[in-house]
């Protein structure tokens, strides 16, 4: 049988010009001629590199030197190399399989769906746990930093009613958690409705302007600000922050790079990334703070019922469980009823009404006889 005579390309890796050859395999050597028969170049296949095959696709051979034979009938030098004695590797066989690639595939996902769920916050908190304070601090500040920039506006209490709430807390927390490092910030926002709190990396814990007005600075705020001085206890937005920042890695690694305003994109989302675990231990150390702080769990229940109340008149309650991160508000009530023993105390006062436009109110109104 007669050796294969495949028609190519040759580039010699210094010109973008092009010179017709033939390509002949034989007792595992690659010969290259002009189409006269003038050799060129023969080389042992070992010392090659050859693309992978697919279907009909041309192939490419490239030499040590840089020079590459382009080869357009690329199962035709599949079937030569085949001849010569040549296996392809098991990567190259798979891939020529569907139900192989598909398997690859799926274990892909599977393998990238556990390093999320279980691989990445086990990192995080391993992390956190050995991150020196001060680094943990420069974390929050960058944070705190980025979302000043996007999201957040200067507070608009005034300085009397900002004094009220510091003095409210430190007395508090000096009873209930003398050992947790923690920072008291004012923010606001423009989005409504504005009522909520969340801890930094560090110790932060901001407070909006909404959530402040809300509660009138009672006891409400104090279980609120004990739930957040969980999540600085146990280094929650740090493993948040730590966890996004790993899923910023992976998606660098799959689509490239991810600037500008993508860039971000993982230190916002860390702090709405609380897992369902981390909510119930802050819930927990609510409690236990207002307890130490001598008071009853009833304030946690009351702002719990309160953000309850915010987020029906928002739209955003009543997510399926299976698409929150967080427990469900009902669950979170339920949970705080029991570990503070409330009982038939234990119960959200009806919602207020919605209030009525000006409009509306305006064309309610009955003139009154002159």
């Amino acid at each position: 049988m007669s050796d294969a005579v495949l028609e190519g390309l040759l580039f010699d890796g210094r010109t973008a010009a092009a010179t017709a050859v033939r390509v002949t395999v034989a007792s595992r050597v690659l010969q290259v001629t002009t189409p006269a028969g003038e050799p060129l170049r023969e080389v042992l296949l070992h010392h090659l590199v050859v693309t992978d095959p697919f279907a009909n696709a041309p192939r490419q051979i490239t030499f040590a030197d840089g020079a590459v034979v382009e080869v357009a009938d690329g199962a035709a030098l599949t079937a030569a190399l085949a001849a010569a004695g040549e296996r392809a590797g098991l990567v190259d066989r798979l891939q020529q399989r569907w139900p192989a690639a598909v398997a690859s595939l799926l274990a892909s996902v599977a393998l990238l769906a556990g390093a999320y769920v279980y691989g990445l916050p086990a990192a995080a908190r391993a992390v956190a746990k050995v991150l020196p304070s001060s680094a943990e601090g420069r974390l929050g500040e960058g944070v705190l930093q980025l979302l000043d920039g996007r999201f957040l506006k200067p507070s608009a209490l005034s300085a009397g009613e900002r004094r009220d709430v510091e003095r409210r807390v430190a007395e508090a927390v000096r009873l209930a958690a003398p050992d947790v490092p923690y920072r008291l910030m004012f923010r606001s926002v423009e989005q409504r409705p504005g009522v909520n709190a969340f801890a930094l990396p560090g110790g932060t814990v901001v407070l909006l302007d909404e959530l402040v007005r809300r509660t009138d600075g009672d006891d409400r705020l104090l279980a609120v600000v004990g739930h957040e001085l969980g999540h600085v206890a146990r280094h929650h937005s740090t493993q948040s922050l730590l966890k996004a920042v790993g899923v910023g890695a992976f998606t660098t690694l799959l689509w490239g790079d991810i600037s500008g305003q993508a860039a971000s994109v993982p230190a916002l989302l860390a702090m709405l990334d609380y897992s369902r675990a981390a909510e119930r231990e802050a819930d927990e150390d609510a409690v236990r703070f207002l307890h130490a702080a001598g008071r009853t769990a009833q304030p946690m229940f009351d702002a719990l019922c309160l953000l309850a109340d915010v987020g029906r008149q928002a739209g955003v309650d009543g997510l399926p469980k299976i698409l929150s991160s967080h427990p469900n508000m009902d669950e979170r009530l339920a949970r705080v009823r029991d570990l503070g023993q409330l009982g038939e105390a234990g119960a959200c006062p009806e919602p207020d009404p919605e209030p009525e436009s000006e409009a509306d109110g305006a064309a309610c109104e009955t003139p009154e006889a002159e």
